[in-house]
């Protein structure tokens, strides 16, 4: 009986570890959401911002960019909005756009009043969220000055992490 319980404490330890590895590396890991893009020239993207004209990645070409792909029903993407807004606010030689994805154009409207962003969002109105890999917000792909997509990430960045990314990136 004490070699029987010492084999299944001993296995379930075992199994347990790997599932802690597995689990570490997969949230280490998460940046490869769209390995396909990676060191590869940004797809074109286009918002429409509410203040009127667009915002295309062509015209950030020079400066490293955080695209953040979000929508106005999105949990997760309010819960980010104050890391990427502080960011944005500390790192002024980085673009930040903010691409509305599966949303209405009221939605939209509606999130800006009550959670402002302190750079350009919008629905997209040029391009895709499909050719990022993106299949739902909030995500945020991370591009360099010459417009190569070094790193994304798909779900809510929390600080560590968002300097850890803008660190690739930023000059």
């Amino acid at each position: 009986m004490n070699v029987r319980t010492g084999l299944l404490t001993g296995g379930g330890a075992v199994a347990g570890t790997v599932l802690m590895l597995s689990l570490g590396w997969g949230l280490q890991h998460a940046a490869m959401t769209s390995p396909h893009l990676l060191g590869h020239p940004a797809p074109p993207l286009a918002i429409q911002p509410a203040a009127g004209g667009q915002v295309s990645l062509a015209q950030l070409q020079g400066k490293p960019v955080v695209l953040n792909f979000w929508a106005s029903w999105c949990g997760p993407c309010a819960q980010e909005l104050p890391v990427l807004s502080a960011a944005r606010e500390s790192n002024p030689q980085v673009d930040f756009v903010g691409a509305a994805m599966q949303d209405t154009s009221g939605g939209v409207e509606a999130f800006e009043k009550s959670h402002s962003h302190p750079y350009p969002v919008g629905p997209i109105v040029g391009g895709s969220y499909q050719s990022y890999g993106v299949v739902g917000p909030p995500a945020t792909v991370f591009i360099n000055a010459q417009g190569v997509v070094v790193a994304s990430f798909s779900g809510p960045l929390d600080a560590p992490t968002l300097a850890h990314y803008l660190a690739l990136i930023a000059p």
